[in-house]
């Protein structure tokens, strides 16, 4: 068996109609303001520490938001702290291998780090005081069903705490990486559902990190 070829995918559609489209550029958590062409809204982090600000395109303040930065910028509105099952996509589309185990979905600080599984660094995935040192950066496998009550019932500042209710993602790190629940099949595909949040002490300015799907073959 040769290398699985992998694509990951957002849905720039909905829940009832995804309309999955290969991640080229990036993706963007930002503010509740931000329209295509200018995806730079500001998230304001909140002021206490026991406040939650999450990225769930919902009431303020868990009005953040993520796009699919490309040619013509798409909002991801089923991204959050939701039951919805079709935000993030891995396909295989060689049509002739799978995978060796289960793959594992996680976050590093860029590629190179992802390469060679390096413990990330950034803010983000690191976590903060306020946050608990956990990263605030989260996600859970929808292939077969939709994340459970400790996913859309997650704080900031508490790991999820695995299973149905998701992972925090913070690279190769064991209980910080969420690992799906059976292995890719060729041609087959496995979904995920993100999520991301601001504790009060975030630290300003625009922050990068790459989100990694690693997997072992035969």
């Amino acid at each position: 068996m040769a290398e699985p070829t992998i694509q990951l995918e957002l849905n720039d559609g909905t829940e009832a109609t995804p309309v999955w489209a290969t991640i080229v550029t990036a993706a963007r958590w930002v503010g509740p303001d931000a329209v295509a062409g200018t995806l730079t809204d500001p998230f304001v982090a909140p002021i206490a520490d026991g406040d939650e600000a999450f990225f769930d395109f919902a009431a303020s303040p868990n009005d953040g938001e993520l796009w699919h930065d490309k040619a013509t910028d798409e909002q991801i509105v089923t991204a959050g702290r939701t039951t919805d099952r079709n935000t993030l996509r891995a396909l295989e589309t060689g049509a002739t291998d799978a995978t060796a185990d289960p793959p594992e979905f996680t976050a590093y600080d860029d590629a190179t780090d992802a390469s060679n599984r390096t413990n990330p660094t950034v803010w983000l995935l690191v976590g903060t005081a306020g946050s608990s040192n956990i990263s605030v950066i989260r996600a859970v496998e929808t292939t077969v069903a939709a994340g459970g009550a400790g996913w859309t019932a997650q704080v900031h500042d508490a790991d999820p705490g695995g299973g149905t209710a998701g992972q925090h993602l913070d690279g190769d790190q064991a209980g910080q990486k969420e690992i799906c629940a059976t292995i890719l099949a060729a041609s087959g595909n496995k979904t995920f559902q993100l999520a991301a949040c601001a504790p009060h002490d975030s630290t300003s300015g625009e922050t990068s990190f790459v989100y990694a799907f690693q997997y072992t073959f035969q």
